[in-house]
């Protein structure tokens, strides 16, 4: 049991969608030593994020950071810092390297402001500054994001529990029922397929991944559910047509009413997830779904949550390189460990 409190507390995290939710499980073990046993949340996906924490008892208000990116007390984001100074927050955690937020925080009057190490200014602005080399054994699981272990093990220095057996995002009741009834009449083990990633170099290339698909298909059986964002609509098109494995065991999410509530509810009915390094690798992790993730490269891995099957190719070479028996093998050990 902890014996530290933070009064109420304000969290802020930024980057991609993806990024801020590295943060999920630190943000939950700090809450439990807040007021009421919440943490609000400023981040600069509010949208997204709010649907992401709309049922984790833990999760308070979400606050749009976007006017606090490149903060200027009194020129810019002036009226958010304004709001956030009315709510009398007692404590400031930013887990990310970012001055701009760290610098609203002390305008804010946040008496007391934690934060990842980014720069010399920064050791002015904080109470406590955790440096980016600190992190212990904990900088093995971010990949080339080490410096979030240096949350970690100051979290843990306050004898509150980062705990990985409890998933930090939980569906919507009604949504349950509704991927439930979608299921239905689904073969198991029902995986989660992602193909897609912007970036160029970490997509799965189709004919590698309708091969590999095919061969589980036929080994492990099942159903397979491809699942991204509206910007792989017409990769999951591609992928649809060019699928020669059996009929009606590749479904395209997108082709029915997809929203991020609808995805939350799936990747808790799901059996697994199979794919590239994404943002739904990291919902996967975060609804405690065991995932076979393709990285695109070895220092790209991360692990900071279980479950978590990585795979990569030799350096210089590309997801297509990466066997697909080797695949295959990760994914029957994955839905193993999801029994």
């Amino acid at each position: 049991m902890t014996h530290v409190h933070f009064g109420k507390s304000l969290g802020f995290v930024a980057g991609g969608i993806g990024d801020q939710i590295y943060h999920l499980t630190q943000l939950r073990a700090l809450a439990s030593a807040s007021l009421n046993g919440k943490i609000d949340l400023a981040c600069i996906h509010p949208g997204s994020i709010a649907t992401l924490l709309a049922n984790s008892p833990w999760a308070g208000n979400i606050i749009d950071a976007r006017p606090l990116r490149r903060y200027i007390p009194a020129l810019r984001g002036t009226g958010t810092v304004s709001k956030i100074r009315q709510a009398r927050y007692k404590s400031a955690f930013i887990l990310h390297r970012s001055t701009s937020f760290k610098l609203a925080a002390l305008t804010a009057g946040i008496p007391y402001r934690v934060g990842l190490y980014g720069q010399w200014l920064d050791q002015f602005i904080l109470t406590k500054s955790l440096p980016a080399d600190a992190g212990g054994d904990r900088r093995a699981l971010w990949g080339h994001r080490p410096f979030i272990a240096a949350a970690d093990e100051w979290i843990a220095a306050q004898n509150l529990v980062l705990d990985d057996k409890s998933p930090t995002i939980l569906p919507a009741p009604d949504m349950v029922a509704i991927v439930a009834n979608f299921l239905a009449h689904l073969p198991r083990p029902i995986t989660i397929v992602n193909l897609f990633a912007a970036d160029p170099a970490r997509r799965w290339s189709l004919d590698h991944a309708c091969t590999t698909l095919k061969n589980l298909a036929h080994q492990i059986g099942g159903s397979l559910i491809l699942n991204a964002g509206p910007d792989a609509a017409s990769y999951h098109d591609a992928m649809l047509e060019q699928w020669d494995g059996p009929a009606d065991r590749l479904i395209d999410s997108l082709r029915h009413a997809p929203s991020l509530a609808r995805d939350i509810a799936l990747y808790h009915a799901a059996d697994g997830y199979v794919g590239v390094d994404s943002f739904t690798a990291n919902l996967a992790f975060n609804c405690n779904l065991p995932a076979t993730v393709l990285f695109a490269k070895a220092g790209d891995r991360l692990r900071y949550k279980p479950a978590v099957f990585a795979l990569f190719p030799n350096a210089g070479k590309g997801l297509d390189s990466i066997s697909s028996d080797d695949i295959i093998d990760q994914c029957a050990n994955m839905l193993q460990a999801s029994r």
